[in-house]
């Protein structure tokens, strides 16, 4: 997949077809002017540690490896939710540096209060895919829930100078949004959120199209025989009439349910049968 993300596709589409030296490319693609060679490295550094997970689990864990690697950044976290709104009140976030200790506080009384779910950092993540708190302060005075959680949650209790979100499309529609937090004030700067802003369109495309679990992912590894072991098993077919079915050896079709069970971590055929299901939808 990644062979496939060209510098010329790490750039806004529209300025991207046009020549290097036109006006309207100039015009056109402001993004391009911030971002340096550097950053692209740094861009395609995180992509190509990104673009191998096999589903969104080992992506979730990718993506914050390697934020925290190539932005420095220590305190990460990973949200996710069936709708903007509902990213906050994911129970079990990834959380990697001081983000686990704050959970439980977040959790309990500061998660709907977010700066991040605000209307302003809303419109932020929707049309560029990162929100920053400097951003946002510099634009407007916070409202008043969400100046609480800064000044009292993040700046007083956790000395969370720095913070930002970079929004992420997960499959079926869901979303993410992966939070990045730092005690220096100036840890993101124009050229850092320049560069996660690519990263979240490209982030997108890599994450939209991986199977959620990472028992899916087994499913999808798995020879075409093996499929149509597994499908027999979702319809119900005990091992006798799979054999019937597929003109195999009873002994033989054991053999592959038992294989199929250990590569995909179900315990049971019921377990499969249902995963087989999901699978199919």
């Amino acid at each position: 997949m990644l062979a496939d993300v060209t510098q010329s596709t790490l750039v806004d589409s529209p300025a991207s077809t046009m020549t290097a030296t036109s006006p309207q490319s100039r015009a056109r693609s402001p993004r391009r002017a911030s971002l340096a060679r550097d950053d692209y490295e740094r861009a395609f550094d995180v992509l190509e540690r990104c673009d191998i997970a096999p589903s969104v689990v080992d992506f979730k864990e990718s993506v914050v490896e390697a934020l925290q690697e190539h932005f420095a950044l220590k305190h990460v976290s990973f949200f996710a939710g069936a709708t903007f709104h509902n990213v906050f009140g994911d129970v079990a976030p990834l959380t990697e540096g001081n983000t686990s200790k704050m959970l439980p506080e977040y959790q309990e009384r500061w998660a709907r209060h977010d700066v991040f779910g605000t209307p302003a950092a809303t419109r932020q993540l929707v049309s560029s895919g990162v929100s920053s708190l400097a951003e946002l302060t510099s634009q407007a005075a916070l409202p008043a829930s969400a100046d609480a959680y800064v000044r009292h949650f993040l700046v007083a209790t956790w000395r969370m100078e720095t913070a930002a979100a970079l929004r992420v499309e997960l499959p079926d529609g869901h979303l993410a949004l992966i939070g990045m937090f730092d005690p220096a004030p100036d840890k993101l700067g124009a050229h850092e959120l320049a560069t996660l802003r690519l990263l979240s369109r490209q982030l997108s495309v890599i994450c939209r199209s991986l199977p959620m679990s990472r028992s899916q992912a087994a499913v999808s590894r798995l020879s075409e025989r093996q499929r149509q072991v597994v499908r027999l098993v979702a319809d119900g077919l005990s091992n006798a009439q799979i054999a019937e079915t597929l003109s195999l050896a009873e002994d033989s079709v054991k053999k592959y349910v038992s294989r199929i069970l250990g590569l995909t971590g179900c315990q049971s055929r019921m377990e499969l049968a249902l995963l087989s299901r999901s699978c199919r939808t």
